[in-house]
């Protein structure tokens, strides 16, 4: 006789969304993310243009040299534009899948809001990883090499370097000719210098060897010559003449050439390695705790801010069927401005030295993170209802009764 048979019932396994609809998602974001960068850096680099083409009708310096001073400006501009990118990037495809219903099929086959979203949080944390290679390091060397070339650029474009062989102009006043260098750079055989002072002597200095120092006292440079003779034409018309050895009776002569500093006298110029050294390392920093402090850790909340940025993007996509898109990109603003803005006023109480910066840079971006998960947390909860709708349903009727007051021949077309 045959026993009762019992059902097996196999529990449901919710789909994966790193599969083939978390590469679909990843797919979408790319297309938006790229344009919005390949937009807004270039609007970026373009009003820097106009400026750096002003400055060179006026040093008449060659236009290469701006096109390099841009080049070093990317880093700057790309540290603006990703955010705003990847914020907008999030935003579009949400909006998007929820516009054409997408998203709720996707729900109704079982994929929850919150796996939905790790193609958008995958993205966020590979923005922060690239984040900190650039905020940490592409930044500062860009900036300092900027500098660098302004600076070229508006001192009769001599960058610090020697051609061997080669006449080199260095400021209004000095031309320089060396036979020959070391691979470091700042040793040089065969030297000769060319010299017109304010007072109208014109001093030719030939050596057998010369080095190119840092003046500690201030941002020019250093020539040490070695082994010459000096000859000195006076505005009289008196010729003086100095035979220099280096030796401990007879003291190297240094002729000064206009140079730009060395990098890290500015803290924005310094990698993050260079920060955690200058701020515990054995010697005293060149420049204040507070400032150091405040430049690293200011950098790795950026960093660390693009990883939550998704978690705002998603639920503002949400809100968009239900209002404007419009609407809740101009919300959308201002919260992120909002939030750069307290970041900046932490960092300025630090360097001002009235507050120590680590703590407080990490609570501002403890309270945005928070914000951020609270409202991505209610979105997952209650999807037919956004953590936005509120908000966006007040600036929508904000703007109909600013429309209201337009009078009615302003908004018809002529």
């Amino acid at each position: 006789m045959a026993g009762p048979t019992t059902a097996l019932t196999v529990p449901r396994r919710a789909p994966a969304a790193g599969g083939l609809v978390g590469r679909y998602l990843l797919r979408l974001l790319a297309k938006p993310l790229l344009a919005t960068l390949l937009v807004v850096l270039p609007a970026l680099l373009m009003e820097r243009l106009l400026r750096l083409f002003d400055l060179l009708a006026g040093t008449g310096g060659p236009v290469s040299s701006v096109a390099r001073l841009l080049v070093y400006l990317v880093p700057h501009y790309l540290g603006l534009a990703l955010p705003a990118a990847l914020f907008i990037g999030v935003y579009a495809v949400v909006a998007r899948l929820s516009e054409h219903n997408e998203l709720d099929a996707l729900q109704s086959a079982g994929f929850s809001l919150g796996r939905l979203s790790r193609p958008f949080l995958l993205a966020g944390l590979l923005s922060a990883a690239a984040g900190v290679g650039l905020y940490g390091y592409a930044q500062p060397l860009g900036r300092y090499a900027y500098r660098s070339s302004f600076h070229a650029l508006t001192h009769s474009g001599w960058n610090g370097r020697i051609v061997p062989g080669e006449f080199t102009r260095v400021g209004a006043r000095a031309t320089v000719l060396v036979e020959a260098r070391d691979p470091a750079g700042s040793a040089f055989r065969g030297v000769f210098v060319r010299e017109r002072r304010e007072d109208g002597a014109e001093v030719l200095t030939t050596a057998a060897a010369g080095r190119l120092l840092a003046n500690p006292d201030g941002g020019d440079l250093l020539l040490e010559l070695e082994h010459g003779r000096q000859v000195a034409v006076l505005a009289d018309g008196r010729v003086s003449t100095l035979d220099f050895a280096g030796t401990d009776l007879s003291r190297p002569v240094a002729v000064r050439l206009p140079g730009f500093r060395p990098r890290g006298a500015d803290e924005r110029e310094m990698t993050l390695r260079e920060l955690w050294a200058a701020r515990h390392g054995p010697e005293p920093p060149s420049v204040a705790p507070s400032r150091l402090d405040g430049e690293l850790h200011g950098r790795l909340v950026r960093a660390a801010s693009l990883a939550v940025l998704p978690l705002l993007a998603v639920p503002m996509g949400l809100a968009a069927k239900r209002s404007r898109r419009s609407h809740g990109m101009v919300l959308a603003a201002a919260i992120l401005v909002l939030y750069q803005q307290a970041l900046q006023l932490v960092e300025a109480f630090g360097d001002a030295g009235r507050l120590d910066p680590r703590p407080a840079v990490w609570a501002v971006f403890g309270l945005f993170a928070l914000f951020c998960a609270l409202v991505f947390r209610r979105s997952h909860r209650n999807p037919a209802e956004g953590g936005f709708d509120g908000a966006l349903a007040a600036i929508e009727r904000g703007a109909s009764r600013a429309a209201a007051l337009v009078p009615r021949r302003w908004r018809t077309s002529p």
